[in-house]
């Protein structure tokens, strides 16, 4: 993982999140779930051992703030970094370095993130 996403706090969330490389890569789209976020990148858990050498597309799904509210997909343009098997939990853990948000992913992201902080603290657990 790069250095730049070291210097961006990680939050420990799990989120439903998926896969999507391009047309020439003629690969199924892979799912998963956070195992942390930042601002810049994200370790996720599959089923799959994931690579690619080319950019991918990630579609991640923050929990919903409140009952009725609509579900916000945040698209990512994203780089791979790495994927190695996790023992523990019987799955591979991917590396993604964010490289570029759709229209105002980024914003949300950063409001999903700073609830997620604001429930921690005050002793509330996040989703």
């Amino acid at each position: 993982m790069s250095i730049k996403n070291r210097e961006s706090s990680r939050h420990y969330v799990r989120w439903r999140i998926a896969i999507i490389f391009d047309e020439t890569e003629n690969r199924p789209t892979i799912h998963g779930h956070t195992h942390d976020v930042s601002l810049r990148g994200a370790s996720i858990y599959t089923e799959h051992n994931v690579f690619s050498n080319t950019p991918v597309t990630v579609l991640l799904s923050p929990p919903l703030a409140h009952e009725g509210e609509r579900q916000k997909v945040i698209e990512i343009r994203t780089q791979l970094i790495y994927s190695v098997y996790a023992g523990g939990n019987y799955s591979f853990r991917v590396g993604l370095d964010f490289i570029k948000f759709k229209n105002d992913g980024l914003r949300i992201l950063k409001d999903k993130l700073d609830n997620q902080i604001l429930l921690s603290s005050i002793g509330l657990k996040p989703a």
